[in-house]
């Protein structure tokens, strides 16, 4: 009797450990994802960029991106890409929204909102409006 009950539990019991195990290798996946997302948006790089979005673009409208030198312009896209990819990761599932959103939430909506003129400028010039995934994240940012 006990071989019986123990023939037809242990494939059961396997089961349940290996989901076990996957989902919490699942959450590992997850928070390493979060701070390799995080180590991206606090790098140097993205920062200067982040910078220049609320010290010459924000709030002065289609005369902040005409002020802007190249290379400013190219650090502020080079941001905004990565903002977008920390996005995409959300949208993906790669990452918790809520977890992004307590870590970096405000700063993200923060300087996507500033950059809007710079958004509507390169739409402008390459015909697609870029970071559109970035847009969206900061919009559910703001909303809840």
């Amino acid at each position: 009797m006990t071989t019986w009950i123990l023939a037809l539990s242990s494939p059961a019991v396997a089961v349940v450990i290996a989901l076990w195990g996957f989902r919490r290798g699942d959450r590992a996946d997850r928070l390493r994802m979060l701070f390799e997302i995080q180590e991206r948006y606090l790098a140097q790089r993205a920062r200067d960029g982040r910078r220049l979005i609320h010290t010459r673009l924000a709030g002065r409208g289609a005369d902040g991106v005409r002020t802007c030198t190249r290379e400013e312009l190219t650090s502020i896209g080079h941001t905004l890409a990565v903002m977008n990819m920390i996005a995409i990761s959300v949208e993906s599932g790669l990452v918790e929204e809520k977890l992004v959103q307590r870590s970096l939430g405000r700063s993200f909506a923060s300087a996507v909102d500033g950059a809007a003129d710079y958004i509507d400028h390169v739409e402008h010039e390459r015909g697609f409006r870029p970071y559109a995934y970035a847009q969206r994240l900061a919009a559910k940012f703001r909303a809840g």
